[in-house]
């Protein structure tokens, strides 16, 4: 349970595809036996993976008319407008 929180953290927090970052963590994993055996497989946290990388970003609306983009996903990180447009 320890390691499939672990994966589900760092699908949220990483921007590494979710098959890179299972990778990773099997890996370090396997170098103990007793580890090894009690990691999930890929098939059994894939879906809560990518669940929880989608409650980070925004559902995109239906229409283009619908879209709007919110404030903090407008300015970079160092305070400057990210996005310029004409009306």
């Amino acid at each position: 349970m320890e390691k499939k929180n672990a994966l589900r953290r760092r699908a949220a927090e990483e921007m590494k595809t979710v098959p890179q970052i299972f990778h990773e963590e099997a890996s370090s994993a396997s170098a103990d036996l007793e580890t090894a055996s009690q990691f999930p497989t890929y098939k059994s946290v894939k879906t809560a993976m990518y669940r929880k990388r989608a409650q980070k970003f925004p559902r995109l609306p239906p229409t283009r008319q619908q879209l709007e983009i919110p404030p903090q996903w407008r300015m970079t990180k160092s305070d400057r407008r990210f996005l310029l447009y004409n009306n």
